[in-house]
């Protein structure tokens, strides 16, 4: 009896179409609690984004005075900096115009030393022409590559322009004094030479010549020649560093070192 009791229960009657539509009704349910937990994945996905978008772009409402003040001060800073350039290029122009020394002050260096035993008889003041650095030849490639003098100079401003002209006539070109004269004793004149060599303004103070007088007639004074080189004045390159001349010996006798 219970055999066929069970037997009973384990047979199904209901038509296959039934149990189909069972099983599609389940599977409709889990389709809809998938599509439920899509729908709020998303539909919280959308609200953090835009909550997150509202809160950048109110940080960057907060901060935009900040960054226009910071635009402002970026292109103020521009301005002084163009500014400053320009009035490094002028005060470099002013102050190479200030160049070369005085010829006043040139004189002074010399005649304020000068002892009353000596006799100064002739003065010139000329320019001696300093070696120019050596540049490269014009045949390689480098200096084919560059810009012309022309285009460089189109591209600077006028005082820069101008300074840049009065460096190539001026630069290697420094100040000379020759003085002649006659003295009784040499040892004034060396003495005179000396003080002049400690001249801020005088890189070289050299005698050029002596003549001695015959032993016959000592009262007769000797005659000099003095040769004196200057520093270079405002702005100029110091070519003494560049090209150190060597010892000069202070001449002892009638014929120049």
């Amino acid at each position: 009896m219970d055999f066929e009791r069970n037997r009973m229960k384990s047979i199904d009657f209901l038509p296959e179409v039934y149990r189909q539509r069972q099983e599609l009704r389940r599977n409709r349910i889990w389709w809809g609690i998938v599509m439920l937990i899509f729908s709020v994945a998303i539909g919280s996905t959308a609200a953090a984004q835009r909550y997150l978008r509202r809160s950048i772009q109110a940080e960057i409402d907060d901060l935009a005075p900040q960054f226009d003040e910071a635009q402002k001060q970026v292109h103020r800073l521009a301005q002084l900096q163009a500014e400053n350039r320009t009035a490094g290029e002028l005060a470099g122009l002013v102050t190479y115009l200030e160049q070369p020394w005085p010829r006043t002050r040139l004189l002074a260096e010399v005649v304020g030393p000068l002892p009353e035993a000596v006799g100064l008889r002739e003065l010139f003041v000329t320019e001696d022409e300093v070696a120019r650095p050596s540049e490269e030849d014009p045949s390689g490639p480098r200096r084919r590559n560059r810009p012309s003098e022309q285009q460089q100079m189109a591209k600077m401003s006028g005082a820069l322009s101008d300074l840049e002209t009065l460096r190539r006539i001026h630069d290697y070109r420094r100040p000379v004094i020759e003085i002649s004269g006659t003295v009784a004793d040499v040892a004034i004149l060396h003495d005179y030479v000396a003080r002049l060599g400690r001249s801020p303004l005088v890189t070289r103070a050299q005698i050029k010549s002596l003549e001695s007088p015959p032993t016959v007639t000592l009262e007769q004074p000797t005659q000099f020649t003095l040769r004196l080189l200057f520093r270079p004045s405002h702005g100029q390159p110091d070519y003494d560093s560049l090209h150190p001349a060597s010892p000069v010996r202070v001449a002892q006798g009638g014929t120049p070192p």
